[in-house]
């Protein structure tokens, strides 16, 4: 006990030591594979040196290319997914390095000296040991460190600034005069942070808020910002990436932002808008996943912790209280208005600022029964000890990842079932085009296949570029209708008056040339979901997860449905779509095969369906037309 009791009082062996348990248990959890959604595409991004969707991540990019650039003896996905399990683990020590600094500015224990000084500092600790693991180990959080993506990055950056915000306050209490080094690492940090997430935002209203409260000459703050801009420029500095990168067509070159134009466009993340801000039954549709989801973000007994170190901090530091509430407040009214399905890594900075609400929290419980009966506070003790447990028991199905390789399984699967030099125009960005990049570009499978995402082919005029590059054969076939489609799709890119039934006719023509161009010496496939935008002259044969596009009647080329890989029953949306999709294609097929009087691969296919949807109408109505 003494043992422990020297090693907690240092406070950066006390932050050593919980990156290190965080890593260990993130690396049990962490995929080992391809993981879904913006896995594929940022993987090959990473190590083709290109360019992500908006807003581009360009220090999360480069980043990436140096980590993945050191040589390891495993697959290139795991080595990078190993890299969002160490940055999330570094979160964890920078959370617990801030609490310990707002210990000293909040000035937790003003009245202790001596031993009880030194009693109350251990107390503290293993206040913020809970607090740590607690965050570590809540959903959201703790599924940042499976799979590579740019919030692992994003929660070091923003913990980073606020860390060096509220050192730089510290010193500036203590030397008015001074100008506080820590001020330009926060000005710099927050430049890089900016280069890698623009949520960085939402930091502004609360540091601005604590940045004139603590400093009372305004014009003397005022003075002091404009010293930090070169300081927050510098830290910009990696998006000149983009542009200069983007000028060399990578293979992966998201928005082309060559120009000053389009490079506005994809930091600003101009195609994302339109999900922002679009209405009251967004707001209630994202604030209900808010609220409930957060017991698997902290549990019940975490709950009373923050509540009561809420009501601390309001008693005893209002300065820091309305600093936090404001970092709460702000993450809320952001992400409960944008309207996206996997909108819980928005909520991340709320549920941090939480995590110190937590460690005031747990530091008032423990000291309040310090000097209770032994047996009392040995209670006490488990109780505030067993948050973390019961987080890490609540969560770890929930966020494991070490056994799901379903995108892998999925692309292979649709791989397999594609002829040689096939087309395939597809909806499914989570678990068939994104991973399907990175398998195509980086594992060099299947390269003779020519993906063509759907959605960017109607909205994006840069994705032609793209095309031109990876598919010149196609590209040029079709070239007349592409230009006419281009001019119309300028108009709607540049907010211009534009004629719907115009540009709707010529997306119509260019997919319709598209088809026919390529029918007779390319495989034509299309995704299930979008297959009623091609032209009706063509039969639909399923084959894997899409329908085989051809000129008659074929009887021979139906390939069966595989999905004894798909869960049943999850309720992670992107593993739900995948399960509804494969669902989709099984009662396509089973339709196909009763056309064809195929009667009792039809009957298998149904009892499949059946077998995951007890209830579902459509396969109970295709049964219904099988002979008795």
């Amino acid at each position: 006990m003494k043992q422990f009791f020297r090693i907690i009082q240092n406070e950066n062996i006390v932050s050593a030591l919980l990156v290190a348990f965080s890593f260990s248990i993130y690396l049990l959890t962490m995929c080992r594979s391809v993981g879904f959604t913006d896995s594929g595409e940022l993987a090959t991004v990473i190590y083709t040196l290109g360019i992500a969707h908006p807003t581009g991540y360009p220090f999360f990019t480069l980043l990436g290319r140096c980590w993945g650039m050191i040589p390891m003896p495993i697959e290139r996905i795991i080595q990078l997914n190993i890299l969002s399990a160490l940055l999330t683990a570094f979160a964890v020590g920078l959370f617990s390095k801030t609490a310990f600094v707002l210990q000293r500015v909040v000035n937790v224990f003003p009245n202790s000296n001596g031993r009880r000084k030194e009693l109350d500092q251990v107390l503290f600790r293993i206040s913020v040991i809970v607090g740590s693991l607690s965050l570590a180990f809540s959903s959201t959080f703790w599924s940042q460190s499976t799979n590579i993506e740019v919030y692992a990055l994003h929660l070091v950056l923003v913990l980073m600034s606020i860390l060096s915000f509220i050192l730089a306050l510290e010193e500036q209490q203590r030397e008015p005069l001074w100008i506080s080094p820590w001020l330009f690492i926060f000005a710099f940090v927050v430049g890089i942070s900016f280069a890698n997430h623009m949520t960085t935002i939402l930091l502004a209203p609360a540091c601005l808020w604590l940045f004139f409260k603590s400093i009372h000459d305004h014009k003397y703050a005022f003075r002091l910002i404009i010293k930090l801009i070169p300081f927050y420029v510098l830290g910009l500095s990696p998006y000149l990436y983009l542009i200069v990168r983007s000028s060399s067509y990578p293979l992966l070159d998201w928005g082309h932002p060559a120009t000053l134009e389009r490079f506005f466009w994809h930091v600003s993340g101009k195609q994302f808008r339109v999900w922002m801000f679009s209405g009251w039954g967004v707001i209630q549709k994202q604030f209900g996943y808010f609220l409930e989801n957060f017991l698997s973000e902290y549990n019940i007994i975490a709950l009373f912790g923050i509540f009561i170190g809420a009501f601390w901090l309001f008693k005893y530091s209002r300065r820091f209280f309305i600093f936090l509430i404001l970092l709460i407040l702000t993450t809320i009214l952001y992400a409960i208005n944008y309207d996206i399905f996997d909108i819980g890594s928005y909520f991340l900075l709320c549920y941090i600022t939480i995590g110190w609400l937590l460690v005031f929290g747990s530091y008032v419980v423990i000291e309040s029964f310090e000097r209770y009966h032994r047996l009392i506070k040995v209670v006490i003790g488990l109780m505030i000890l067993f948050i973390p447990i019961l987080q890490v028991g609540i969560n770890w199905k929930k966020v494991d990842e070490s056994n799901n390789k379903l995108p892998q399984e999925y692309v292979e699967e649709a791989f397999s079932k594609l002829e040689p030099g096939a087309v395939v125009f597809a909806s499914q960005w989570d678990c068939f085009i994104s991973p399907g990049w990175y398998y195509q570009n980086i594992c060099q499978l299947r390269k003779d296949i020519t993906i063509v995402d759907k959605s960017l082919l109607q909205n994006r005029s840069w994705y032609f570029m793209q095309l031109e590059r990876q598919a010149p054969w196609l590209m040029n076939r079709v070239k007349f209708q592409t230009d006419l489609f281009l001019a119309e799709l300028d108009k709607f890119e540049h907010e211009l008056p534009f004629n719907f039934m115009t540009i709707q006719a010529r997306w119509q023509n260019l997919l319709a040339e598209m088809i026919a161009k390529s029918i007779n010496d390319h495989p034509v496939y299309v995704d299930a979901r979008i297959e009623q935008e091609f032209p009706v002259k063509y039969s639909r044969v399923p084959s894997g997860f899409f329908l085989k596009l051809t000129n008659d009647t074929d009887t021979t080329s139906y390939s069966p449905t595989s999905i004894s890989f798909i869960p049943t029953g999850s309720v992670i949306p992107v593993k739900k779509d995948q399960e509804q999709y494969a669902i989709l294609m099984l009662l396509r097929c089973a339709d196909w095969l009763i056309q064809h009087a195929r009667y009792t691969a039809a009957n298998v296919a149904l009892d499949t369906v059946l077998c995951r949807e007890p209830g579902n109408t459509i396969a109970f109505q295709l049964k219904r037309k099988l002979p008795k």
